[in-house]
């Protein structure tokens, strides 16, 4: 893994229900424990082509629709969430210090401290069984490492290990995202790289990952976001490398994925850390490997 130099990036000034599944978040609860540390803590992300971490100030996030399952750390004090789901509308609010957010969950997550959010890659990540020791016990791990903490760092804490694929056609479509994040916008043309029909290909993906293609898709491009701001570009120029129409088109999406816009979260001075990481390959590998042992056996 190469990591490219963080750059802090300090700007001036700068939802709704939906259909989901009947699924609420899972929560975990205990009494609060001991300061993650007693400075600041300054915000910085981390990102890889699908995982990514922000470990920083809490914020007040409107309501959002993630995409990718999220792990939501309290590293103080407690923040509040509440969900929503068809059948019932919003939750009460409740008090945590971390929660399982699945993918495509509407929430509302309000914090006054530090917090930690571990983005999911929904392939590789999505088959990991998370316990309420494992999900405590990395919550302890995330503490101590305090400023050490970095992406690698942070999924080990919670025993999270890339999955190898089960469907290689899927795959070799993940990987050509990888590559260039904003084609594909027709289904059709994944369907094709696959060598499927588009209503299999569509059937086999929301399998495979647990998403729409479109939404993965749509996860992404904001990883060709996060690495063009990196690199030193605007915002119009994030917008136009990952396909979007224009830096408005851009800032809309982000706040309904995110909870905030992409200026208000960099005008908090955040630093954004971009790693290459082969967690794909890596997979496929080792898939390939267990394929041909099995073979020989």
């Amino acid at each position: 893994m190469t990591v490219k130099p963080a750059i802090a990036m300090k700007i001036g000034r700068f939802c709704m229900p939906c259909e989901q599944n009947e699924v609420d978040v899972g929560i975990v609860s205990e009494q609060l424990a001991s300061s993650f540390q007693d400075s600041p803590v300054f915000p910085r992300i981390w990102t890889g082509p699908a995982r990514a971490l922000y470990v920083g100030p809490g914020l007040n996030l409107s309501p959002h629709l993630n995409v990718a399952t999220t792990i939501a750390v309290s590293l103080r004090q407690p923040f509040e969430l509440q969900t929503w789901v068809k059948s019932a509308g919003w939750s009460p609010w409740r008090s945590e210090v971390i929660s399982v957010i699945p993918s495509e969950t509407l929430h509302h997550l309000k914090s006054i401290g530090p917090m930690a959010l571990l983005y999911l890659d929904p392939l590789t990540d999505r088959r990991h069984p998370l316990s309420n020791a494992l999900l405590m016990r990395g919550r302890e791990r995330l503490k101590l490492a305090a400023t050490q903490i970095g992406l690698d760092e942070a999924f080990a804490a919670f025993g999270l290990r890339p999955h190898g694929p089960r469907d290689m056609r899927i795959a070799r479509v993940v990987r050509e995202i990888e590559r260039r994040p904003s084609a594909f916008g027709r289904l059709q043309d994944a369907a094709a790289l696959a060598c499927l029909s588009p209503s299999r290909f569509r059937a086999r993906f929301d399998a495979e990952l647990g998403l729409p293609f479109r939404r993965y898709r749509l996860w992404r491009r904001m990883a060709v976001v996060m690495r063009t701001i990196a690199d030193g570009g605007s915002l119009t120029e994030a917008a136009y490398a990952a396909g979007f129409a224009n830096s408005a088109h851009l800032s809309s999406t982000f706040k309904r994925m995110f909870g905030l816009t992409a200026s208000d979260l960099l005008a908090l001075g955040v630093t954004i850390d971009v790693s290459e990481d082969n967690v794909l390959s890596e997979c496929e590998h080792a898939s390939r490997h267990e394929v041909e042992t099995t073979r020989v056996a």
